[in-house]
């Protein structure tokens, strides 16, 4: 009897395992999706983007006296 317990444990835990695994693949493939469509919405190197420039920096606008 013992025997069927511990390799009823033993199944469980491979199920367990295989489980946590396709979850880790599922999350390391979309973190790798989000990386690349990060990369591919930035400006290529020597192109000046006003909008990637200011993302994430707040914009102050003074007034300036006209005189």
């Amino acid at each position: 009897m013992s025997d069927f317990v511990s390799q009823l444990r033993l199944a469980e835990k491979a199920a367990e395992d295989i489980y946590f695994a396709k979850l880790s693949r599922e999350l390391i493939a979309s973190l790798h999706e989000r990386m690349r469509a990060e990369e591919n919405s930035l400006p290529a190197p020597g192109q000046s983007s006003t909008k990637a420039w200011m993302e994430g920096r707040p914009v102050v606008m003074k007034e300036t006296s006209g005189g």
